[in-house]
């Protein structure tokens, strides 16, 4: 039983891995491509454009989780719906954040903004991190068929995640800035989108097979 167990917590985390970061791949090339947008096209309305890509993203995200969660969801729609509504929220806030960093690197010299650049980065990451963490574990309490006592811990896992995440996203493997969408552009995007995904993914990933085990009834096939 204990074999079967740790069996079944392994493929729900490696479910719950390729669902992030394939979220992710799209969103990052969502990005990539309102860059190109943009920089084609005048007179655009840049809000909607991010409104549209948040959607995507969250979309895209919540019906990848759907999949690693179909077993323990009796509303599908809902966490869907919940999702992406959360990804859209978390996008604005973090939009917001990156303009009061701006804002604040204005007034710093170069010396400086090195030194403030990456805990700027790790707090934005934790921002996104917190709100995707707390709709998330809303969700658990009104979606997951089984009752998580300790789903609080959900939170605190996004936010160290998604501060890990972003941190990443902003090191040399993320793609460069352009006038246009090239295939260089596109294949840079997906391997940040993944990569960022990825440690997203396999860090949450291991409090929710911690959760589930937790939970009555443990993890089910």
């Amino acid at each position: 039983m204990h074999k079967q167990n740790q069996h079944q917590g392994l493929f729900l985390w490696e479910k719950w891995v390729m669902a992030t970061a394939f979220g992710s791949v799209v969103g990052f090339g969502a990005i990539a491509a309102f860059n190109a947008i943009t920089s084609r096209v005048e007179n655009v309305n840049i809000y909607i454009i991010l409104l549209v890509v948040g959607i995507v993203e969250g979309v895209v995200l919540g019906f990848s989780q759907l999949l690693a969660l179909r077993r323990y969801i009796h509303k599908p729609i809902g966490w869907v719906i919940f999702t992406t509504i959360a990804a859209v929220l978390a996008w604005l806030i973090g939009l917001a954040l990156s303009y009061l960093m701006a804002v604040a690197f204005s007034f710093l010299g170069d010396g400086m903004k090195f030194l403030v650049l990456l805990p700027a980065i790790v707090l934005l990451g934790g921002g996104v991190g917190a709100v995707l963490g707390f709709a998330q574990w809303l969700l658990f309490q009104a979606y997951v068929r089984i009752y998580i006592r300790q789903a609080g811990w959900w939170v605190g896992a996004n936010t160290l995640a998604w501060s890990l995440g972003l941190l990443i996203a902003f090191m040399d493997i993320g793609f460069e800035q352009s006038d246009g969408l090239s295939i260089h552009n596109a294949l840079n995007a997906a391997v940040t989108g993944a990569a960022m995904g990825t440690v997203v993914g396999a860090s949450t990933g291991i409090f929710l097979v911690w959760l589930m085990n937790l939970s009555r009834g443990g993890i089910e096939n």
